[in-house]
C-alpha cells in the first residue's frame, strides 16, 4: 500500500472517528438532559414559576423581530408586562411571573363571625353579683365577645306519624289514613339529607366509605360500608337521567373543553387501568365520564352529534374527533408553555424567550377579558397577531439550530405542529387560550384518588362520574351541593321526566323560583334544614 493510500485510509478513519465522537457527544448531552429532567421531577418544584426579569430578553427579541418584519405594533405589544401581568387569571400554572400587583389583599386580624350562625348566650356574673352584695348593684350595661364553637353533627330519628281516622257511628266506612310518603330510595332507612351527606362527603370531601363508617360510629351509630355503598349506588341510579339530560344539553355549547386522567379499577388478580374524562361545556355544565380504555372511541362517543369548538391537548385520542367537519380544534397554550418550561434546565435562554412570547399572549388576553365578545375578538386579534407572527419566525429560525430530540426541540416542534390549533383563539373572543379549566376540574378525581386509591368496579366508576358531574356543576354555578342533592333527591320522585333538565345546576336557581318546585318541596314530609353558603 502506497503512502498516499495509507494517508487516505487514515483520513477516512479519522473522519469516521470524528463522526462517532459527535454522535456520542449528542447521546451524552441527551442523557444529561434526561438526568436533569428526572432530578427536577423528583426533587424540584412542581410549579412552573419563571422569574419575570428573565422574560425581558424575550420581549427585546419581539421588538427586534417585529421591526425586522416591518410591522408597527402598538406600544402595548412591545412593552413587557409588569410583574404579575404575565398571565390572565385563567392562564397556565405559574405563568404570572411571581408579582403581587393586582392581587386582592385579604384583611388581617380577628374576622367577624357570619350573622346566619345560631347564637348561644352564656352570661358570666362577677362574684359580687352572686352573693349578698348583689342587692347593692345596678346593671348598667354589658360587654359581649364572641367565640366560634363546634357542635358535632347529629342523627335524628324522624318519626312520620300517620293518624288513623274512622267516621263516628259508621264503622262500615273503614279507616282513613294518609299514604306512606315515597322515600328517595324505596325501603331505605336514610332520608334525603343523610343520603346527600354521604354523597358530598365521598365525592366532594373525598372521604371513602370506610372512613365515613368510622365517623358515624364516633357519633353513636353503626352504618356498615356495604349499607353506605348500597345508598350511593341507588342515588347514582336515580341521578343518572339528570346527568344524561345535562350531557344532551351540553351538545349545544359553543366550545367544549375535554381532558382525561387515569384511575385504577379493582379486579380479581390485579387492578386494571381505566380513565375518567371531563367535559366542560361553556359556563353551563361540567360532565365526567368513565371508559375502560384511553382511546379515540371515548371522545367520539361523548361528542356524537356535536358541532362546534373542542379544546384539548394534542393527544392522538382526539384525532378521529378532529377529522370530522363538525368539530373545530382549539389548542392549549398552557401545554405549549409547559414543554418550554421543561426545557429550562437544558436550554434556559431559548426556553425563557419562548415563555416570554407566551406570557405576552396571556397579558393581551387579560387586558381584553372584560370586553364584549365581538369587541374582544377584534381587539385581541389586533394585539396578538404581531406577537404570534414574531413568535412563528423565532420558532422556525431556532428549529434549525437546536439539538434534535432535545427538550427544546420537542417544545418547538409541538408549537409548530399545533400552530393552527394554538392560534384558533383569534377567531372568536369567547375562546380561551388554554385548557386549564378542564385540568382544574380533573383535580377533583386526582385528589379523590389519593384517598380512595381505586374504584371497586366499573359500576363504581360510573357512580363516581354521575355524582361528581353534579357536584362540579354546582361549584360552577355557586350552588351548595348538599342542599342541592337533598332537594333534587326529593323532587325526582314526582318530577316530570321530560323536564328533568330543569333540575340541573345550570337552571337550579331559576327552578327554585317557580311555584311548582316550591310546592313540591313544601308537600314533602322531609324537613328542609338550612344549608351553609357555598364556598
Amino acid at each position: 500500500m502506497s503512502i498516499e493510500e495509507q494517508i487516505r485510509e487514515l483520513k477516512d478513519k479519522l473522519a469516521r472517528a470524528a463522526h462517532e465522537r459527535d454522535e456520542y457527544r449528542k447521546l451524552y448531552e441527551l442523557a444529561s438532559i434526561e438526568l436533569e429532567r428526572l432530578r427536577r421531577h423528583i426533587y424540584g418544584q412542581k410549579a412552573e414559576h419563571v422569574d419575570p426579569a428573565q422574560t425581558q430578553l424575550a420581549f427585546d427579541a419581539i421588538v427586534q423581530l417585529l421591526a425586522g418584519a416591518g410591522a408597527q405594533p402598538d406600544a402595548g405589544a412591545t412593552k413587557p408586562p409588569e410583574a404579575g401581568d404575565g398571565a390572565a387569571p385563567n392562564g397556565p400554572s405559574g405563568a404570572s411571573g411571581g408579582g403581587d400587583k393586582g392581587r386582592q389583599v385579604r384583611p388581617h386580624g380577628r374576622q367577624k363571625l357570619p350573622e346566619h350562625l345560631p347564637v348561644e348566650r352564656i352570661e358570666l356574673l362577677p362574684p359580687e353579683a352572686r352573693d349578698e352584695r348583689a342587692t347593692a348593684l345596678v346593671r348598667i350595661g354589658e360587654e359581649v365577645s364572641e367565640t366560634l364553637e363546634w357542635r358535632p353533627a347529629s342523627f335524628v330519628r324522624l318519626q312520620i306519624v300517620r293518624p288513623k281516622f274512622a267516621v263516628k257511628g259508621e264503622p262500615e266506612q273503614g279507616v282513613t289514613i294518609a299514604d306512606i310518603p315515597d322515600s328517595p330510595i324505596p325501603r331505605c332507612l336514610a332520608g334525603p339529607g343523610l343520603l346527600a351527606h354521604v354523597l358530598v362527603s365521598k365525592y366532594a370531601d373525598h372521604l371513602p366509605l370506610h372512613r365515613q363508617e368510622k365517623i358515624f360510629e364516633r357519633w353513636g351509630l353503626h352504618l356498615s360500608r356495604s349499607t353506605l355503598c348500597g345508598w350511593v349506588a341507588a342515588c347514582a341510579d336515580k341521578l343518572a337521567p339528570l346527568v344524561g339530560a345535562m350531557a344532551n344539553d351540553a351538545l349545544n355549547a359553543h366550545c367544549i373543553a375535554i381532558d382525561a386522567t387515569g384511575v385504577l379499577v379493582q379486579a380479581k388478580d390485579k387492578c386494571r387501568r381505566g380513565h375518567f374524562w371531563v367535559l366542560v361545556a361553556d359556563r353551563d355544565h361540567v360532565l365526567f365520564r368513565y371508559t375502560p380504555h384511553h382511546n379515540q372511541d371515548g371522545p367520539k362517543a361523548f361528542l356524537r352529534g356535536y358541532k362546534g369548538y373542542v379544546q384539548a391537548d394534542a393527544s392522538n385520542v382526539y384525532e378521529k374527533l378532529f377529522r370530522t367537519e363538525q368539530v373545530t380544534e382549539v389548542g392549549c397554550w398552557a401545554h405549549a408553555r409547559r414543554k418550554f418550561f421543561e426545557a429550562m434546565t437544558s436550554d434556559p435562554q431559548r426556553a425563557t424567550a419562548a415563555i416570554g412570547f407566551i406570557h405576552k399572549l396571556y397579558a393581551i388576553d387579560k387586558a381584553t377579558k372584560e370586553l364584549p365578545p365581538s369587541r374582544r375578538t377584534e381587539q385581541r386579534r389586533m394585539a396578538a397577531e404581531p406577537v404570534l407572527a414574531a413568535f412563528r419566525v423565532w420558532l422556525e429560525t431556532e428549529d434549525l439550530l437546536v439539538l434534535p430530540r432535545s427538550p427544546i426541540a420537542g417544545a418547538i416542534g409541538y408549537a409548530l405542529n399545533q400552530w393552527t390549533a394554538l392560534t384558533r383563539f383569534l377567531e372568536d373572543g369567547r375562546l380561551r387560550l388554554d385548557n386549564n379549566r378542564s385540568e382544574l376540574e380533573l383535580r377533583r378525581e386526582a385528589v379523590g384518588r389519593k384517598n380512595w386509591l381505586f374504584v371497586g368496579s366499573k359500576d363504581g366508576a360510573d357512580w363516581n362520574a354521575t355524582i361528581v358531574s353534579l357536584i362540579a356543576s354546582c361549584a360552577l354555578h355557586g350552588i351548595e351541593p348538599w342542599a342541592y342533592l337533598r332537594d333534587v333527591l326529593i323532587l325526582l320522585r314526582t318530577w316530570p321526566p321530560e323536564r328533568v333538565i330543569e333540575l340541573a345546576p345550570k337552571s337550579w336557581k331559576q327552578t327554585l323560583e317557580h311555584a311548582d318546585a316550591r310546592q313540591r318541596l313544601a308537600a314533602s314530609p322531609w324537613p328542609r334544614a338550612p344549608a351553609a353558603a357555598p364556598s
